[in-house]
């Protein structure tokens, strides 16, 4: 990939932005309509199809992942038992890491 593609393209990501990665999509599939209208046999056609593809896999992927992960918060959460929010459990009393609030006292 040239140094033109690499900085037009964002592809250094290191954390896979599913939102991110469909509007790359979207504009690397105008962008292969727009060099198909102008010169359909041109090389940068060929690398936008296989850069589409690519990029169709790893969203694909991405979005398994994110429903697997999704899933399996779900099954943990059930297996706790009360149902209740996730949030609750695990908390711990606030007073042991905070002082009391109040006026702060003078230290002579």
């Amino acid at each position: 990939m040239s140094k033109y593609e690499e900085r037009a393209y964002n592809v250094g990501r290191t954390k896979p932005n599913i939102a991110g990665m469909k509007n790359q999509l979207a504009r690397l599939q105008h962008d292969l309509e727009q060099f198909t209208a102008r010169k359909p046999s041109g090389p940068v056609v060929t690398t936008l199809k296989e850069r589409i593809k690519e990029l169709e896999g790893t969203i694909a992927e991405a979005e398994a992942n994110k429903k697997r992960e999704a899933q399996a918060r779900a099954a943990a959460d059930e297996s706790m038992g009360d149902g209740g929010p996730s949030y609750t459990r695990g908390t711990h009393a606030v007073s042991t890491r905070f002082p009391p609030r109040g006026k702060p006292t003078k230290i002579s």
